[in-house]
């Protein structure tokens, strides 16, 4: 039998895997961390949500004279698609009495996204593999954040089948982020033939970015 061939996404997705698995074994008791703590997380996942269409929008632009023309026009669809989403995510939060507007800034957050930010407007293979990263995430992010929602609209004894938020993140888990990860799949593999370093460094810069925001988040429970 022939070996399967090697496929980078292979890697960068058993990578993300791994920060991801370890973040959800931190919260796995939601049932005991705070309500005030679960709302701040909700709050700046939220200005993730917020900043994501920019993101997309320069990675679009910084891919857009690359080799291969069908990143950039992905990345385009994929800002198509998020554009009107933060929008929708701060009135699901509004609906269950979270107002993001109240919100005091954390650093660590505002580190974070001018790193995405640096990541998303980079040399083209780099910011393919970046963008790659961050879509890969998202998947896991929100199921967490659905999961994490769900605690907090149980708290305030609210039906959680009847909230937007929870429609919100249904939408995402129901082929908005699966779609975008697999979209690019297949774009990091055809530059990954000639560009490989270049893609990799963008995702493993990306992960690595994610993981200290998320050991920040979650310090912040002790």
């Amino acid at each position: 039998m022939l070996a399967r061939a090697y496929r980078v996404t292979d890697r960068l997705d058993a990578m993300n895997r791994q920060f991801s698995d370890e973040k959800r074994r931190r919260l796995r008791r939601l049932d005991q961390m705070s309500e005030r703590y679960l709302e701040w997380l909700m709050v700046e996942h939220y200005q993730f949500s917020k900043r994501n269409p920019a993101f997309l929008a320069a990675a679009a632009e910084a891919t857009r004279g690359f080799e291969d023309p069908a990143v950039a026009i992905e990345l385009d669809r994929n800002f198509n698609e998020e554009r009107t989403h933060a929008a929708m995510y701060r009135e699901a939060l509004r609906a269950i009495g979270t107002d993001v507007m109240r919100r005091v800034e954390f650093p660590p957050t505002t580190e974070f996204l001018n790193q995405v930010a640096q990541l998303s407007s980079g040399p083209p293979a780099r910011t393919l593999g970046a963008m790659y990263a961050t879509e890969t995430a998202a998947i896991f992010e929100h199921q967490v954040f659905w999961e994490i929602s769900r605690e907090v609209v149980a708290r305030r004894v609210l039906r959680w089948e009847d909230t937007a938020l929870k429609a919100f993140h249904d939408l995402h888990l129901d082929g908005v982020e699966q779609s975008h990860k697999d979209g690019l799949s297949e774009l990091v593999e055809r530059a990954a033939a000639r560009r490989r370093g270049e893609v990799a460094q963008g995702a493993i810069e990306a992960v690595e970015a994610m993981e200290r925001w998320w050991n920040q988040l979650l310090g912040r429970l002790r």
